[in-house]
């Protein structure tokens, strides 16, 4: 990061520091008010996208740990979601739990599993890998629909009462807006508090170099099992959120093309950099959201075109968009935030 000159850390704690100037917490600020105000000014159907945007930034976060400062590969991230959003539906309506202890009892469980499946992280990787984390959106999709229907709700799924929180129903979509904006804030501090600590570092060894980690005394089977902890716990905190906002843990509602477009959300956004993981979320979430919305209108103009135009287009242009940036952009757009910030910080001297 480029600062002015005879600015220099004279600390560990400064240098690693977030925020370092006074224009640096004004921004930050600004965010933060703009985020608070943002219902004021936006429209229901656009509060509802902020809120399953910042639902799916949590998800992506922790598949960001896995597979951008890991270098694990991961097809299941989706799966792990429905298993913390049924968890979460049945600490909820079973064991009547207050709100937000359900939220943690279906991160809790997801972690659990993920670490299950993480253990053949220990012995294979890369492609076998991604067999191995196919294999648990294949398995959730086919058991939970198995499993006691007075439990799990059969093909039915499990029906979730909204949250009370101090005695205050949340019903509405400007109180599921404010629900889900503390958990997103949260998730991406703890996401950058992972990634600049011992274990985070650990975790990029491990993803630069195994044997080489393991020969510097990292416990490399630990760190990648922790990884798909980490990840699943994130996945299982959105999916519980998914199930409060949506009413209902359905096993449609986390499928592969879920899991495929938030391996799409790093690649846009940019491996290992939790702004990527950020970023790539929101661009692909809007972009979805733009041909959702244009989907019909297109079936009205096109001869031949059937009005279920929407899903397949989404795909083809997600499909499109996710080659264009692995050929011309593989570091996504955050490495373009960090060229322009680098830019701003030293103009008009280039040099």
């Amino acid at each position: 990061m480029y600062r002015a000159c005879g600015s220099f850390s004279e600390t560990y704690s400064d240098d690693m520091a977030l925020m370092r100037t006074r224009w640096q917490w004004l921004a930050l600020a600004i965010l933060m008010v703009g985020l608070v105000c943002y219902p004021l000014v936006a429209s229901s159907g656009w509060i509802r996208f902020a809120t399953i945007t910042g639902i799916t930034i949590i998800s992506v976060l922790g598949l960001q740990i896995l597979v951008g400062l890991t270098g694990q590969v991961s097809v299941g991230q989706s799966a792990f979601m429905g298993i913390g959003a049924y968890f979460g539906a049945i600490a909820a309506m079973k064991f009547h739990m207050p709100f937000p202890l359900p939220i943690l009892v279906g991160a809790t469980g997801a972690a659990i599993v993920g670490v299950l499946f993480g253990l053949p992280a220990a012995r294979i990787k890369g492609f076998y890998l991604a067999l191995t984390t196919l294999a648990a959106q294949f398995v959730f999709q086919f058991t939970i629909v198995r499993l006691p229907d007075s439990w799990f709700g059969g093909s039915a799924g499990i029906s979730v009462a909204p949250p009370v929180i101090f005695g205050v129903q949340i019903n509405s979509t400007v109180g599921f807006y404010y629900l889900t904006l503390p958990f997103t804030v949260l998730a991406v501090f703890a996401a950058l508090f992972i990634m600049r600590s011992r274990v985070g570092r650990a975790l990029i060894s491990v993803r630069d170099n195994d044997l080489a980690a393991e020969v510097t005394g990292i416990n490399v089977i630990y760190y990648k099992v922790a990884a798909f902890g980490l990840a699943s716990f994130f996945a299982g905190l959105a999916g519980g959120l998914l199930a409060y906002e949506n009413k209902l843990a359905h096993f449609e509602q986390f499928t592969l093309f879920e899991s495929i477009w938030y391996l799409g959300m790093l690649i846009v956004g940019g491996m290992g950099s939790i702004l990527g993981a950020v970023l790539g979320a929101v661009s692909l979430r809007f972009v979805q959201e733009i041909l959702a919305l244009v989907s019909p209108r297109m079936a009205e103009l096109l001869p031949g075109a059937r009005y279920d135009i929407a899903f397949p287009m989404i795909n083809v242009v997600l499909g499109v968009l996710i080659i264009v940036f692995l050929i011309y952009q593989p570091r996504g757009l955050a490495h373009l935030y960090r060229r322009g910030e680098r830019y701003a910080r030293v103009w008009p001297f280039p040099y």
